[in-house]
């Protein structure tokens, strides 16, 4: 028999961000309710759902094909290995998350720019196809002398109004909001 204990991080010290992700400045995970005003017991936070939504899509490594490899990543293609047998494509659904890792090493071009702009509206695709908003607008901006590729998302609702605005900058130099 297997006892699992689940600490909330916060508790081990990590800071919560304003999404429902823990952030240890490596690497991120679900923020775990701690109080009842913020959900169900032991269950995930649902706080800031878009917030939260557009990190993971955008900062969760999805599975690249082989062909996309650089000879500096060892063969890694990274993804969730559920994404490689078990998605119901039928019903539209596709592996979630954002190839934005791949640019890691990329020259600061307008192309590859073009490239993360591309990548990123792929990976925030399914915030449209579930309703969650009805138009998604990206934009990047070359900014060599800081070492960066900014890319900027905003989001809008129904009534045709702003929901979501920030600024990345998906190279992972910081995955915070500018």
């Amino acid at each position: 028999m297997v006892q699992l204990t689940i600490t909330p991080l916060g508790e081990a010290g990590v800071e919560a961000l304003a999404p429902d992700i823990v952030w240890t400045g490596t690497f991120g995970d679900f923020s775990l309710v701690t109080d009842p005003s913020q959900g169900g017991g032991g269950g995930l936070q649902a706080q800031h759902p878009i917030e939260t939504a557009v990190l993971m899509c955008l900062f969760t490594d999805a599975r690249c094909d082989p062909n996309e490899l650089r000879f500096e990543m060892g063969g890694d293609r990274r993804g969730w290995p559920g994404d490689g047998f078990d998605i119901d494509t039928a019903h539209g659904e596709a592996p979630l998350g954002s190839k934005l890792w791949l640019f890691r090493r990329h020259e600061l071009t307008e192309l590859t720019a073009a490239e993360i702009e591309a990548e990123a509206q792929r990976a925030l695709q399914p915030l449209l196809n579930q309703q969650l908003v009805v138009r998604i607008d990206t934009v990047t901006e070359v900014l060599a002398p800081q070492g960066q590729i900014r890319l900027g998302v905003s989001l809008y609702g129904r009534d045709g109004s702003k929901v979501y605005a920030a600024q990345f900058d998906p190279l992972w130099k910081t995955a915070t909001p500018f």
